[in-house]
């Protein structure tokens, strides 16, 4: 976030605009708690947008109009950074970050052979990365399906021959998503997120980069998002067991949604140690999924985690 607000995406207008709709000790964001009145007024401009203006005068001024679109442009910029994140060590510095193949080969195995469904609350390429070079996704018959063929989502793309596979769910959005047209969808190429993005239109509309509590109006408004979650919810009624990684327990909408389609499911949740005691989280987890089948793995790192089956 420090990186694109610092550079040349936002005007100084536009800086403005949004360091108003921020906490009142905060002169730039820096982190997705911060952002729920930007996203409520952002809300508010769309809504405006969508009324037809009287005799000549808009509802809003110019400035107005266009705000939503800067504060998309901000969103799809932090994400571009996290897709593209490199490394910053010395004898490494430039190249692109990838999972190490002590995880990402035994993952990758599992979902193969088990044709698992996967979910993923970032939008950074890692994963993606991982599964494309194990040839699970991104060819002619995937094991996950994403929805998109030929760069272009359909719902009935992730309709499965034989049910053979599972689906690859986006669900808080991309930086390769973009609008084509009305409710028509497009993916960027990977290699167009590594250039000079300024004159790229219509990006940014399908990231989720705000308040926990705020998420689910951003997805609400995203028929791409939306189609992301219903599957989900087909994922879990076929899933034998929920198992979530690296994920933090914050997002109220997901927990829900695990609660009510997974309560008689084992649920594992493998986390940081970081975290917290056992002791603490083990109950947190219980209650924000909603029953007693829930199992805590706690790993210094997360990315040691091997043990699929």
């Amino acid at each position: 976030m420090t990186r694109v607000w610092g550079g040349a995406t936002l005007s100084e207008e536009q800086r403005q605009l949004m360091i108003a709709c921020l906490p009142e000790d905060v002169a730039q964001p820096t982190s997705e708690e911060q952002l729920a009145t930007l996203q409520d007024t952002v809300a508010a401009c769309e809504t405006l947008l969508s009324i037809r203006p009287s005799s000549r005068q808009h509802w809003l001024t110019p400035q107005g109009q266009s705000f939503p679109d800067a504060v998309h442009r901000f969103a799809f910029e932090v994400a571009r950074e996290m897709y593209t994140a490199t490394h910053v060590e010395e004898g490494a510095e430039g190249e692109l970050c990838k999972l190490p193949p002590e995880f990402s080969g035994p993952l990758s195995d599992f979902v193969r052979s088990s044709q698992s469904h996967v979910a993923t609350l970032n939008y950074d390429g890692l994963l993606s990365t991982a599964f494309r070079s194990a040839g699970i996704v991104g060819n002619e018959n995937p094991v996950l399906r994403d929805g998109f063929i030929d760069n272009t989502f359909s719902r009935t793309n992730l309709f499965r021959k034989s049910e053979f596979g599972g689906w690859y769910l986006h669900l808080h959005g991309s930086p390769l998503f973009r609008d084509k047209g009305k409710e028509t969808f497009g993916k960027l190429s990977e290699r167009t997120l590594k250039r000079d993005t300024s004159r790229l239109v219509n990006v940014g509309n399908h990231v989720v980069l705000t308040h926990a509590l705020q998420k689910p109006n951003v997805i609400g408004g995203s028929l791409l998002l939306q189609t992301y979650w219903e599957f989900l919810r087909l994922a879990i009624d076929e899933a034998a067991e929920v198992v979530l990684l690296g994920y933090s327990g914050n997002d109220n909408h997901l927990n829900r949604l695990i609660a009510q389609r997974a309560a008689d499911k084992p649920i594992r949740v493998i986390e940081w140690l970081g975290a917290g005691a056992a002791a603490i989280r083990e109950p947190f987890w219980r209650t924000q999924l909603g029953g007693n089948n829930v199992t805590l793995v706690q790993k210094e790192n997360v990315l040691n985690f091997v043990d699929w089956t």
